[in-house]
């Protein structure tokens, strides 16, 4: 069965291999992302370990994406604008900056074991980071269009985002056993190094990243250009609109993860790097799955049944008490969000013209990050003041409600294919 999937796979998909850009990019991207899952376990527990609130915890994650909430529709301009490989280095040298400031910070001194570290040095290191990810992230995303041919993005941009979930099996594991062996300092240590890859990968693609050209215009239009010809478009609104109630009210849990483990499921920091390797298990077989069907005219029914088991993973997870209950859960979640969110990307590019692709994606960005945090704020607030089981049960049946309208609603994504 496995000979047959490779078969399959390197008969027809795995053509998009073939751009040596393309495998820069993919490679830069995988070892940055694993370092970011690397520290972003580490991170979640000491906070956790200083706080104890998950409200505060929930807080670094809003922190984070708050930038984007505020600034995420323009930021598409500044990519559209900008010359890509710029900003890839000037925005990954300030990531790795912040990884190793938080490095020194948490290392152990004489009576203090997680070194000067306090909770707002970890607020303002997480709103730098936003602030450069509002630039980072369509900027990145559009460059796929340049390193492959048009007819072959519906399949690069799911092995592209494999990257990233290829990262989030690797890197919460690798997380897990080095915070519990040397601390969190490890953890910022390795993730600090780990921008050197993409950074190296944007100074050796070959590919024009220059700045697109256009015609001169107000800068009213620039930056709000993108917004309006998403609105516009039925098919982009309706897709705006779905991923939004996703980014809401589904991916709050995984603010809360450090919490989930230790309270609700009794597990240690090598568990909680277990866990999340599920989410990033599932999040790999979705995307495995979504390279099998490219070809074939399912988006729309993906996007609309991704939601439905999104909102009922959330509420069997609340009923599960132990690891091994809660793990495949997990999986199931992670591969019904990446299997939404990245035919969500897939189409966004599709149906944007080339001149506003940045633009445009930036929307999408904005659903997926920019609107999340106020729901991590409130799922937060909500499980500190009554308990976790309670919010994971709300998310899950906002998350389903949405589904079930997205089902109702077919007119929204009629045509696509």
């Amino acid at each position: 069965m496995l000979a047959a999937l490779r078969l399959k796979l390197s008969a027809s998909q795995l053509r998009v291999f073939r751009h040596r850009d393309f495998r820069l990019l993919w490679s830069g991207s995988f070892f940055s992302f694993t370092g970011s899952w690397v520290q972003n376990i580490a991170q979640g527990w000491l906070v956790y370990e200083i706080t104890h609130d998950e409200a505060k915890l929930a807080f670094v994650t809003f922190c984070a994406m708050a930038p984007v909430s505020l600034f995420g529709p323009f930021a598409g301009a500044l990519s559209d604008t900008f010359n890509k490989r710029k900003v890839l280095v000037f925005t990954q040298s300030v990531f790795g900056l912040c990884a190793l400031f938080l490095m020194v910070a948490s290392w152990p001194t004489p009576g203090h074991p997680l070194g000067f570290v306090q909770y707002w040095h970890v607020l303002v290191v997480s709103l730098i980071v936003g602030c450069m990810a509002c630039l980072e992230m369509p900027t990145r995303q559009s460059v796929i269009s340049r390193v492959v041919p048009s007819e072959e993005l519906p399949m690069a941009v799911p092995f592209n985002a494999m990257t990233f979930n290829f990262a989030r099996v690797v890197g919460p594991a690798i997380g897990g056993i080095l915070l519990a062996a040397y601390g969190p300092r490890s953890c910022y240590g390795v993730n600090a190094v780990s921008y050197l890859a993409l950074i190296f990968a944007a100074l050796a693609i070959r590919a024009d990243l220059g700045a697109g050209t256009r015609e001169p215009q107000p800068i009213k239009d620039l930056l709000f250009e993108g917004m309006l010809y998403t609105f516009r478009d039925l098919r982009l609104r309706t897709l705006f609109v779905m991923e939004s109630i996703v980014s809401m009210f589904g991916l709050f849990y995984i603010s809360l993860m450090p919490a989930i483990a230790k309270d609700m499921l009794g597990l240690d920091e090598k568990g909680l790097g277990l866990a999340m390797t599920f989410i990033g298990i599932g999040a790999f077989l979705g995307l495995v799955l979504m390279v099998m069907t490219s070809h074939r005219p399912v988006k729309a029914f993906v996007v609309r049944a991704s939601m439905i088991l999104i909102g009922v993973g959330l509420s069997l997870l609340a009923f599960a008490r132990t690891g091994p209950a809660a793990y495949p859960i997990l999986a199931l979640i992670g591969a019904a969000a990446i299997m939404q969110f990245n035919t969500t990307n897939t189409l966004f590019q599709l149906l944007s013209p080339d001149r506003l692709r940045g633009r445009v994606l930036a929307m999408h960005i904005w659903a997926l990050s920019g609107l999340g945090p106020f729901g991590v704020l409130f799922f937060g607030w909500l499980a500190h003041g009554t308990s976790l089981q309670l919010a994971l049960h709300v998310g899950g049946a906002c998350v389903l409600a949405g589904g079930l309208w997205g089902w109702a609603f077919r007119r929204g994504l009629a045509g696509v294919q």
